[in-house]
């Protein structure tokens, strides 16, 4: 899975943001760009075994919905990202 972080993450604490997603994505492509969207965490792509076909016209939602969907997980990422960067963890 290739996933989107946003670069605006200081770099003294991206290689603890990227332990973070790995354990939540198993082997992660990381790559760090800048970002029109508010957003920490952008998937670009779903990987072999996912659909890379959007729902409803959104970038962000996959055919799978609830909890395994791709916008649950960038949500529940981006809240872990937001505690790391805080300190409270």
């Amino acid at each position: 899975m290739k996933i989107t972080l946003n670069d605006s993450i200081p770099e003294t604490k991206r290689p603890e943001v990227e332990e973070l997603v790995k354990t939540f994505i198993k082997s992660p492509e990381i790559v760090w760009l800048p970002s029109r969207f508010p957003r920490y965490v952008m998937f670009i792509e779903p990987g072999p075994n996912g659909s890379a076909e959007p729902e409803n016209g959104s970038i962000f939602e996959s055919p799978q919905s609830g909890k395994r969907s791709l916008s649950s997980v960038t949500n529940f990422l981006e809240d872990r990202i937001k505690l790391c960067l805080s300190g409270r963890q």
